[in-house]
């Protein structure tokens, strides 16, 4: 009897060594979604909406590259466990996300995701494509970003907002195939250019303080408005490229940091759960809306979770089914 069926079905993957430099990219990006949220309750105040728009140009697409960088296909199993691991804290944060934030359960509040939840969705999607997409396909680098970047902008006119995360999803996915396709790519440029990086990101401040009102939806959230928007969401993913790699070339790395940055998914959840409840409690005292006021929220949730990372089960709360194993 022939054992040619029997065998087990493989994956073929290209092993790449984990750049510690790049974990301490994400920990410093998860500080800028973090900051992104906290000045965002601020946008009143002029400096905050400035700092929220300049943030929002690039972090986004930066923080879905670097996932599509981490990312690879995978065994069937270990695909399992991957999906399982996004979906667990999806479906446990989106139920008490129902009950203590939308107050409903309403088929459309259960399938649109609530607030920060749409990245895990999305990520579930991504990696499944990733999957699916066939090997003589997805060697086509050219072919597949060209595909993707067509998608992004097209999605703008599909009539979805937040169900699904579909327009999200859509709109982001050239980040995530940029992303795997740079996993052999060095990012990083001599020492030498990290001054001309800062002054880049100084810089490009011009863009949210002279020309804020041309940039459109920065959020990609929803369906275009005008047939505009759809050049104006070009010329935002175009700035967000440069924007992204000066960042990444100013990020500090430290043993320290890179250990944070591979925690970036407890990060993420756990200051969704603390930041309103946090903002309550501080206006309580009386703290006046100001960029100092958010600059110190920000750095207060920020060390605060960087110290519960130190407890021996953080990364199990996310998923705790690990709790089981």
């Amino acid at each position: 009897m022939s054992c040619e069926n029997d065998k087990p079905n493989r994956v073929k993957t290209t092993l790449i060594v984990r750049d510690k430099r790049m974990d301490s990219v994400k920990y410093w990006l998860i500080v800028l979604v973090i900051t992104g949220h906290v000045v965002q309750c601020f946008k009143v105040i002029p400096e905050c909406e400035l700092i929220w728009i300049w943030i929002y140009l690039f972090h986004m697409p930066l923080f879905i590259f670097v996932s599509g960088y981490f990312s690879q296909k995978k065994s069937r199993r270990a695909l399992k466990t991957s999906i399982w691991k996004l979906a667990e804290p999806l479906i446990i944060y989106q139920i008490i996300g129902l009950i203590f934030i939308v107050h409903s359960f309403t088929l459309i509040d259960i399938i649109t995701p609530c607030w920060v939840l749409w990245y895990l969705l999305g990520l579930i999607y991504w990696r499944l494509m990733l999957q699916i997409i066939p090997d003589k396909v997805l060697n086509k680098p050219k072919l597949i970003l060209s595909v993707t970047i067509c998608i992004s902008i097209l999605a703008g006119f599909l009539p979805f907002n937040d169900i699904l995360s579909i327009q999200k999803t859509l709109s982001f996915l050239p980040f995530f195939f940029l992303g795997y396709y740079m996993r052999d790519k060095n990012l990083f440029l001599p020492k030498i250019y990290k001054p001309l990086c800062l002054l880049f990101l100084i810089l490009s401040f011009a863009i949210p303080l002279f020309y804020s009102q041309y940039l459109g939806s920065l959020t990609h959230d929803g369906s275009y408005v005008c047939y505009y928007d759809a050049i104006r969401r070009l010329i935002v993913f175009g700035l967000s490229i440069p924007m992204s790699l000066a960042f990444i070339n100013v990020c500090i790395n430290r043993p320290w940091i890179a250990r944070q940055g591979q925690l970036t998914m407890q990060y993420y959840i756990y200051h969704a759960l603390v930041l309103y409840p946090f903002l309550e409690i501080m206006s309580k005292f009386g703290f006046p809306l100001s960029l100092l006021t958010a600059i110190f929220y920000t750095l207060v949730i920020t060390i605060l979770i960087g110290i519960l990372s130190y407890l021996p089960n953080f990364s199990k709360f996310t998923n705790p089914s690990l709790f089981l194993k």
